[in-house]
């Protein structure tokens, strides 16, 4: 991996952006070059046994409301170039976890471990991924110890690595011409922001409002983003290949009130569109870190999952085909430094992890480690130069769990106390990081474009 100089990432990206602007005009009369994508789709199921301890009280999962999955996603453009994107129906991504699916799928297909994304749901109604040797914090060895310690955890979690190989190898073998189609709509009345400020400017921390469209007290609501993105794969012959479904939202309809194994609200919506459109669906889940469902509970679950896949069948319906392109993937490392009791607990001044970026024309996926606030991602889109930008959290790794844009730690809340491990300043690192990935992918198509100019 490369280390990004952040502030040499922001003068550069603020030139790109501007050079971009004068290449793109010129290649409105330009035909694109054409790259023969092919997409396949896979998964596999990964539901434990109900003997394994819940990390939620440590006791047993009280039966399997419904069946929990790692899904697979392979893009190529080449024999040479592919990419795999992983989605599984657990609590969180861990570094070393991730190093470890990654290295057993490059074993099996040959994949490149830099281009292999893994994305969790954040459901907090499954197991959170094994942390071999991954740092903990104190509150975090005090819910996970008992649990990897617990009966069948073990043997579940040390078949995972070679069931993700599996469902990436399944997806490769699935490969077929494909077309990529965009298509967005809108799911406001669904979410919620639980960082609500007061008249002071502190956070009011709202787990669970009354009145998810009312608030008492003069609080102001936070930011939420309403999109559902859509991505719609299709072959040659108009069959559904995958349709992944892109928003910003744990998945805790279901957690505290069922003790049971669930996917939570996305696994609904999966449900609901392989039936309406065939192929696979997965959930590509964004900045959650302080949006949650407006309203809870099993009935609320149905409803949510059945206003967000009708969403996001008009969005398919409204979707836009993106023009053939080359696949691009690129990672960097980053180090986000630790507060004072976060050093004490892991015993370093700051917490090495990675930025992830897939591009694909005029789409780009960002993916981000721990919990981002929904305010990390607005700020990445602002000034990302793809117009379709997603931002994914829960991605490669745990991070330092929440993090927020500068500033945010003097707010308060719940996600701004020891939850959230890292500086004030992670969430700018992130943010230029971030940037920094895009403008370097977006460079290199646009000097692509410039040689088929000049030909």
């Amino acid at each position: 991996m490369n280390t990004l100089s952040h502030p040499a990432v922001t003068r550069f990206c603020h030139s790109f952006a501007a050079g971009l602007l004068i290449v793109g005009s010129m290649l409105l009369a330009v035909p694109a070059a054409g790259q023969p994508l092919s997409a396949g789709a896979a998964r596999v199921e990964i539901t434990p046994s109900t003997h394994l301890l819940n990390w939620v009280g440590h006791q047993p999962y009280d039966g399997v409301l419904d069946p929990i999955f790692v899904r697979a996603l392979v893009l190529s453009d080449s024999e040479s170039n592919r990419v795999a994107i992983l989605c599984w129906d657990l609590v969180d991504t861990r570094e070393a976890f991730v190093a470890k699916v990654r290295s057993e799928t490059a074993k099996a297909t040959g994949i490149s471990e830099t281009n292999i994304l893994i994305n969790a749901s954040h459901t907090h109604s499954a197991p959170w991924a094994p942390v071999l040797d991954s740092p903990l914090l104190a509150a975090e060895r005090k819910t996970m110890s008992p649990v990897e310690q617990g009966p069948t955890f073990r043997e579940w979690a040390g078949r995972l690595p070679e069931q993700c190989a599996d469902a990436v190898r399944r997806a490769d073998a699935a490969r077929r011409p494909a077309t990529l189609a965009i298509g967005c709509a809108w799911a406001g009345e669904a979410v919620f922001n639980r960082r609500p400020v007061r008249t002071d400017g502190k956070v009011e921390t709202t787990f669970t409002p009354a009145n998810p469209y009312s608030l008492p007290a003069g609080l102001r609501f936070g930011p939420t983003d309403p999109t559902v993105t859509l991505l719609m794969l299709r072959d040659d012959r108009g069959q559904a290949i995958a349709a992944l479904f892109h928003l910003a939202c744990h998945p805790v309809s279901i957690y505290p009130f069922h003790k049971g194994i669930s996917a939570d609200w996305p696994g609904a919506v999966a449900t609901r569109l392989q039936t309406a459109l065939g192929g696979e669906a997965l959930f590509l889940q964004g900045c959650a870190g302080d949006i949650v469902p407006a309203r809870r509970g099993l009935a609320a679950r149905d409803e949510m999952a059945r206003l967000i896949s009708e969403r996001a069948l008009a969005a398919v319906t409204n979707s836009q085909v993106l023009n053939p392109s080359k696949l691009r993937t690129a990672r960097v490392s980053i180090a986000l430094p630790l507060t004072a009791a976060a050093q004490r607990d892991l015993g370093s001044p700051a917490l090495k992890t990675e930025v992830h970026v897939i591009n694909f024309g005029s789409l780009a996926l960002v993916a981000l480690p721990g919990e981002p606030l929904i305010g990390l991602a607005m700020e990445i889109q602002r000034r990302s130069p793809f117009p379709h930008t997603l931002v994914l959290g829960y991605s490669n790794g745990g991070g330092v769990q929440y993090v927020g844009l500068p500033g945010d730690k003097a707010k308060g809340g719940y996600e701004m106390t020891e939850a959230g491990a890292g500086t004030d300043d992670c969430g700018r690192l992130l943010i230029e990081a971030a940037t920094g990935l895009l403008c370097t992918v977006g460079q290199r198509q646009t000097e692509a474009m410039q040689q088929l100019l000049e030909k």
